[in-house]
Order: structure tokens, then sequence, then C-alpha cells
């Protein structure tokens, strides 16, 4: 059956029709930043899916630059005059101040401040002649 969506103002008769094959749900607000500053929103399941293979597989790096927290792949760092600066996209979460748990979601109106909150960290490097954005680590 295909799948559509109807909006009527029918409590009883409107929203998704058919079958749903794939879900993902973006509450929670865990975002993955580029270092190109792009971003996006993902799911608390999706965030956990990442770092927990990153875990897994012994690459799971964590950078905190004032009240956020930055998991990234630290298999690709890379080292410059004994620095190291991750060049792609990680997951950023703000530090819990509740007491009960580790980190806060961001809500969408935040994202742009925490982005300029971390901007300090990003640089340019050059490599084999091209530059790229990057983030320093150290």
């Amino acid at each position: 059956m295909e799948r559509k969506f109807v909006m009527n103002l029918d409590p009883m008769n409107d929203g998704i029709v058919g079958t749903i094959e794939k879900t993902e749900s973006t509450a929670g607000k865990c975002v993955v930043i580029g270092t190109n500053y792009d971003h996006k929103v993902i799911s608390e399941s999706r965030f956990e899916e990442i770092t927990g293979k990153l875990s897994q597989e012994e690459r799971l790096g964590l950078f905190i630059i004032g009240d956020y927290m930055l998991y990234y792949d630290n298999s690709k760092l890379i080292n410059i005059d004994g620095n190291n600066y991750f060049i792609g996209s990680f997951l950023m979460v703000q530090v819990s101040n509740d007491g009960q748990h580790a980190y806060s979601w961001l809500g969408s109106g935040d994202i742009e401040a925490a982005k300029e909150e971390i901007s300090d960290y990003f640089t340019e490097v050059i490599i084999d002649g091209e530059r790229y954005d990057a983030l320093y680590v150290d």
C-alpha cells in the first residue's frame, strides 16, 4: 500500500495512512556538525548507535569545549607539527547541569549559538596543497 499523509482536521481519519517501513525521530536534538559548519539533527538512538560502534571499535574520541561534548572518530585525526586536527563530522551535545545525566540535548535554537561557541577551535589546514576546514583537537 502506498503511504500518504492526509490532513483534513479530523482526528479519526487524518494523519499517515499506509505502511511505514523506516522511521527516525529527531527528538532529543543531538547534532552532527561538519568541520565545514554544516549540521543536521539526529535522534538519540542514532547518536547511541554511532557512539556505540565507535567505542566498540576503540575509535571514539571525546573533546570538551566549554559546555559542549564533541564525539568524533579518533582514527581520522591528522597530526601536524605535534598538534591534532580533525576533518569530517562529529556529534555534539551539551554538558548537563541536572546532576543526573552526562549530557543534555540541544534545542534547534541553540545549535547556531553552540557552533559559535566552539568556532575558536576551527581552523584551516593544508594537505597536499588543498585547503580543508578542520577542528583543532589538542
